[in-house]
């Protein structure tokens, strides 16, 4: 995969620009997390707001973002409305196996802007950089059995379901169902 381009890639399309994190999008992302709604949902995690949250920590977090994408673990990027200069969510690409090219597709939009389609937009930009720029293979989204909201993108995106994984997450013994594509299906 060739993720020494991440610092380069950025994506649009009509409504919204898919990058990775700039240290000048602090105060973008500070005042999105202030807007948040409450938690509106099991699954709608919630965002810590404290007064210690600072350009420091946003720094060591950009960076720490460029070193998994250094070590082709992961690659994370920032989503914003293009036109209203506002930080929305963000979408990544974690690599499953770097040999088989595989990766899953995670999605998080801040509650304030649900509804409007911006998971399902962000995610297709995301594959676009995954099969496109970085060389994946195949991508799957995997999510709570019982989590309808995140299951309707991945359907919306055209992935396929593949299956429950029973008792997948260790710690949890959580069920969860799995959608997929590939480079070639995409």
């Amino acid at each position: 995969m060739k993720a020494n381009l991440y610092h380069q890639l950025k994506r649009e399309s009509e409504r919204l620009v898919v990058r990775p994190y700039l240290f000048n999008d602090f105060a973008l992302c500070k005042s999105s997390r202030e807007a948040r709604l409450e938690q509106q949902n099991q699954f709608d995690s919630p965002v810590n707001i404290s007064n210690s949250w600072d350009k420091t920590q946003f720094k060591n977090k950009v960076m720490a973002h460029r070193e998994k994408a250094k070590s082709k673990t992961q690659f994370i990027f920032g989503v914003f409305d293009k036109r209203e200069e506002l930080f929305l969510g963000q979408v990544d690409l974690f690599t499953i196996s770097s040999v088989l090219k595989w990766g899953n597709l995670g999605y998080n939009i801040h509650n304030q802007f649900w509804g409007k389609g911006y998971a399902k937009e962000a995610s297709e930009i995301c594959l676009k950089i995954a099969f496109e720029d970085l060389g994946f293979h195949r991508v799957e989204a995997a999510m709570d059995i019982e989590n309808l909201a995140s299951e309707k993108v991945a359907q919306k995106l055209g992935l396929d379901f593949e299956g429950v994984r029973k008792k997948f997450l260790p710690d949890e013994l959580q069920d969860m169902k799995v959608y997929a594509t590939n480079h070639k299906d995409f």
